[in-house]
Order: C-alpha cells, then structure tokens, then sequence
C-alpha cells in the first residue's frame, strides 16, 4: 500500500456541500474548533470552491471535506495540482471513499493534530481530448472518464488502443476508463472488477457490450489506453467523474494516462481497513 508521512497541520480547509444543512453546521463548528487550536482555517462551498489556492494566502496542509464521495471528487479537483491530504468526513449513503462519520470528527482532528495518522495515496487519471492531433482540452479524474451514447437508442461502435495498440472494437453503451478508485463506482456497476484503490493500473470497461471476448481488462498504470467512436452519427458524450463534460464530435479521441499527481487521504486506521470495510461498504449499495 502506497503511504507516505504526515506531514504537520497549520493550515486547514474545510469544504462542505451547501445542500446537506448538517453537514454546513459542523464545518462551521469545525473552522471555530480548528482556529481554537491555532491552525488557521478557511471555510467554503464545495460547488463554489474551484481552486482551493484563492481561498488562502497560505498552502493548505488539511483539507477537510463535509458531504457524500462526490464531495470528495469535487474538493480534490479544486486542490490540484499540489492537492493537501484529505480528510473525507462522511455525510453520504456509499462513502467509499471516506473514513470518519460526523460524529467522530473532533477526536479524528485530535489524533491529526498530534500527527496521529498515516496518509494514503491513490494514483489520478490524466484526460486529454484531441482532434486531429491537436490538444482540444483536458482534465484529471479521480474515478474515471466515461465515453458513452447520450440520449439515442443505439449502441456505439467504440475502438480502443493500448499503448498504440488496437485492442478491440466495442459495441456498447460506452466505455469506461477507471482508475484504481473508480473501481467500486462505475465501473462496478458496470461489472467490473474491483482493484485495490493503490494499485498501479488503469481499467477499461465496457457498458453493455455485445458479442465481445474482451469484458474488462487491467492494464499498467504505465499503459496509454485511447479511445475514439466509429459510429459517427450518433450523439456521444464524455464525461469525468459524473461530473464534468468534455468537449466531443466524431473526429475527437480520447486518451487516458495515469497522472503524475495522487490524491491523498488521512487515515486513521490500519494499513488493512480497505479490505476489513470493503463487503460493509458494498452491502451499502443495496440499502
């Protein structure tokens, strides 16, 4: 598993998500709670918030996060590119991708201030869109950048490339290109497999398929994993994360690479606590 030290707290953000009223009144308590103890602390809307550096003259050393996953995936693309640990406090259903319910959150930030933690780095997704082979745009994913069919009925023909070699023709609903992390969200939905949110690989997934040998595959994090549509008069779209839509016409393609910058969480547990939670967290999904 991918650790590194904790480093000291002086700075602290805390983002919450404005549409859960809870969630809102404990980052509040939490900026007073924080400035109490001497670390200086800034408060914001995770859908206001883009770019957490306009929100400090100071680098932020802990970035706390109030809300569901998506939370999580909005506060780390508004941390990039030289994100701060995160210390995910979970107001969602799922809560993969955090460790500490509301209720535990003081004692968690005691045990952080006393640098009573350990720090998890998973590794992100590098997008980048091209035509013709000149950039159009690009962005990180936490989960996973999805290419898929918008609102007509028919499938899409997709083409795939590893490391400039075509892998396969897909027809499906789309094609989901995932980091380690993004294993237990869409691509799980989509029958995939679920890697350990460390690992050192990128995931190709189809959605939907039909009448194809190649189901999933696992690839090295090293892999340079490319996409384009065949079916051109059809809509298409992609989108990052559920959250963020990229530019897309017929002659566009689409390549993912692991990124050199990581998302790094606070934990407080053992170095075993994704696989002692993992069936809990699932069973979740069915709640």
């Amino acid at each position: 598993m991918n650790m590194s030290a904790a480093p000291p707290i002086s700075v602290a953000g805390v983002l919450y998500n404005p549409y859960r009223p809870a969630a809102r009144a404990l980052a509040e308590r939490l900026h007073a709670w924080l400035q109490a103890r001497g670390v200086r602390a800034w408060l914001g809307s995770s859908y206001e918030v883009t770019d957490i550096r306009t929100c400090s003259r100071e680098p932020c050393t802990l970035l706390i996060t109030l809300g569901g996953d998506g939370t999580i995936l909005r506060a780390a693309r508004a941390a990039l590119p030289d994100a701060p640990p995160i210390l995910a406090v979970n107001f969602g259903r799922l809560g993969f991708l955090a460790e500490v319910s509301p209720d535990e959150v003081e004692p968690a930030l005691e045990r952080v201030l006393a640098g009573d933690f350990w720090i998890e780095e998973r590794p992100l997704l590098d997008v980048a869109v091209y035509d013709d082979g000149n950039l159009v745009e690009q962005a990180v994913a936490v989960n996973e950048v999805v290419l898929a069919r918008g609102d007509g009925p028919r499938a899409l023909r997709i083409d795939v490339w590893v490391d400039d070699a075509h892998l396969t023709r897909y027809t499906a609903d789309g094609v989901v290109v995932a980091s380690p992390t993004g294993s237990t969200a869409y691509v799980l939905a989509a029958g995939g497999p679920i890697v350990a949110p460390t690992a050192d690989v990128l995931i190709v997934q189809p959605i939907a398929a039909h009448l194809t040998h190649v189901r999933s595959l696992v690839v090295p994090g090293s892999a340079r994993v490319a996409l384009s549509t065949v079916t051109h008069h059809h809509e298409t779209v992609a989108v990052i994360d559920g959250q963020l839509s990229l530019a897309w016409t017929p002659a566009h393609r689409l390549v993912v690479t692991q990124s050199r910058h990581t998302l790094r969480f606070v934990r407080l547990g053992a170095s075993n606590y994704y696989y002692a939670t993992l069936e809990t967290r699932l069973d979740r999904r069915n709640e």
